[in-house]
């Protein structure tokens, strides 16, 4: 009779694709759900298309239902009347009969265009060899490293749109 230890070893060597193997280990710390709920997310657009897509932002995914956030009661209310075509586009979209109903909610800010790219010009913007050291030695004590790491991306993302302003006036 073989040991556990030699069957295990004999399906392993069976190659997988990598996919099906992120998720299995993804799966067993309890991220698969977020990725699939991640997956469902992108396809809002597609499915609403740009009009509706530029109004609203798919908030989460929860027990069959799926929660949007709106700019007005106004697009909750006209939203309201097309949520099941909205559904069960949503649902051939992901080839899954996931989505058993859509809750639209007031909650969606509108970023305006400008700021964005403003925020996109601030991240080609080179930082100087001071502003890393100072960015360093002001994350280097923290002991939480996720915290430190966003700090980090928060100066930096501030120290450029400055320089970018500086730049700007100049001009």
């Amino acid at each position: 009779m073989p040991e556990k230890g030699m069957t295990r070893r004999k399906q392993r060597k069976q190659l997988q694709p990598i996919g099906d193997v992120l998720f299995s280990v993804l799966k067993k710390k309890g991220m698969a759900s977020k990725l699939e709920e991640n997956a469902l997310l992108k396809l809002w657009p597609q499915a609403v298309g740009p009009q509706i897509a530029s109004k609203t932002k798919p908030d989460s995914f929860r027990n069959g239902a799926l929660f949007v956030k709106t700019v007005s009661s106004i697009w909750v209310q006209q939203l309201h009347f097309i949520k099941e075509e909205i559904r069960v586009k949503l649902n051939e979209l992901s080839g899954k009969n996931q989505i058993k109903e859509i809750r639209f909610v007031v909650g969606h800010t509108i970023v305006p265009e400008k700021e964005t790219e403003n925020i996109s010009q601030a991240k080609k913007t080179v930082l100087k060899k001071r502003d890393r050291e100072m960015i360093t030695q002001c994350t280097e004590t923290l002991d939480d490293q996720e915290l430190a790491a966003i700090l980090k991306r928060v100066m930096q993302l501030e120290i450029r749109r400055r320089r970018q302003m500086e730049n700007g006036k100049a001009s």
